[in-house]
């Protein structure tokens, strides 16, 4: 079980981490108005530790322990990574759902002097989930979605395999992939617009891009309802978006320890 994050990543200001509760919110409470009375839901409360190095060029390492937040039922999840979303198929083998996800800004200007005067802001996807499990424990994963909220209008493709494994009764979860972003998403991420060229800083459009990950889960029960988590996440940047005068390094690594209580 993933467990969500109220995070502070970069550039995340109280006006968009407000903005998310707010929608998350009124997810939550249509959830619970329109359940069915069979179906029951698991909240997960928690706290958590997470530490990430940025991409973007002299941009410190963050960290920063937050609260942690999902509600999940059968048909229905609440939470910052997913958002909102909406399982409308749940065969043996097949499983789809559809979200809608905050995203929050990749970096404000005041940053680092290398993203003076660039502007992005928090936005919307929506997004089409797929999962097919190929066997016991093994499961490809697919997601396609396009930004709602007119900033960039970009979309995305995620492709990925995971597998479940079983360490001293204790589930291990590890996951491969590769996310594909368009040209309008992946300029809006990384990089510089005419009206944002400076002496030192030129004008600079990767267009579109693949960008390989992979990553590690671990959960490890105390209780019935208390559990320990940790995820480490690796993302390898491709040359299109390391040339980028605004980024910095060929990779990124980021990290997650937290205690979850479920009710």
């Amino acid at each position: 079980m993933m467990h969500l994050l109220i995070r502070k990543k970069e550039g995340i200001s109280t006006m968009e981490l407000n903005k998310a509760l707010c929608i998350m919110t009124m997810g939550l409470c249509l959830v619970v108005g329109t359940s069915h009375a069979q179906e029951t839901g698991q909240v997960s409360v928690g706290l958590a530790y997470i530490g990430s190095d940025s991409i973007y060029a002299n941009v410190p390492f963050k960290s920063s322990v937050m609260p942690s937040f999902n509600y999940k039922s059968d048909t229905l999840t609440v939470g910052f990574q997913e958002g909102i979303a909406y399982k409308f198929m749940n065969k043996v083998t097949v499983k789809m759902s559809a979200a809608i996800i905050p995203r929050f800004r990749p970096y404000k200007s005041t940053d680092s002097a290398d993203l003076g005067g660039m502007t992005r802001d928090m936005y919307f996807d929506s997004a089409l989930n797929t999962s097919y499990e190929i066997s016991r424990g093994l499961n490809a994963q697919f997601k396609i979605g396009t930004e709602l909220t007119n900033k960039f209008n970009g979309n995305f493709f995620d492709l990925s395999l995971s597998r479940f494994i079983p360490m001293m009764g204790q589930p291990l979860i590890l996951k491969a992939g590769a996310k594909w972003y368009s040209s309008a998403r992946a300029n809006y991420l990384y990089g510089v617009n005419a009206s944002e060229a400076t002496g030192q800083r030129a004008e600079y459009a990767p267009q579109s891009v693949l960008l390989p990950y992979i990553s590690v889960n671990k959960i490890y029960s105390l209780t019935p309802q208390t559990s320990l988590f940790a995820n480490v996440n690796i993302k390898f940047l491709p040359s299109k978006v390391v040339n980028s005068p605004i980024v910095n390094g060929n990779m990124s690594v980021s990290s997650v320890f937290g205690l979850n209580y479920s009710f």
